[in-house]
């Protein structure tokens, strides 16, 4: 008799209740989320990535130009916009530590959703 009773109870419960429905759902949505959050965040990170290196290209491509200039000409530059590339500034300082010495510092920024970022080389001339 109590197996029939048990028999009679599963027929009658088949199928999901709506609490365990509401909790697998609520499983599944914290895990896409997450998945999507790091998603996200390797996308920013990648992109970062690629600012930086385009910094580096710009800091090292003004250091060759300063290079090619002659010691008198070697002059510091104000903080401006790169031609060619809107979101990127870089400004040139020029420090005489020693006499016919010249330290030349190109620093280049951008900007990210929390802050300014800078790159920056370091040369010097000799006159």
């Amino acid at each position: 008799m109590c197996v029939d009773k048990l028999a009679s109870m599963r027929r009658r419960h088949k199928g999901f209740a709506l609490l365990e429905l509401l909790l697998t759902i609520l499983l599944l949505t914290s895990g896409l989320v997450a998945i999507f959050e790091a998603m996200s965040l390797g996308l920013f990170a990648a992109g970062d990535n690629e600012n930086s290196l385009v910094a580096l290209h710009l800091a090292e491509e003004k250091m060759e130009e300063i290079k090619t200039k002659s010691y008198s000409n070697v002059t510091a530059e104000a903080k401006a916009l790169v031609s060619g590339f809107p979101i990127f500034q870089r400004d040139v300082a020029v420090t005489t530590p020693q006499t016919n010495l010249k330290q030349v510092t190109v620093t280049v920024y951008w900007n990210t959703k929390a802050d300014e970022l800078n790159i920056s080389l370091v040369t010097y001339v000799a006159a």
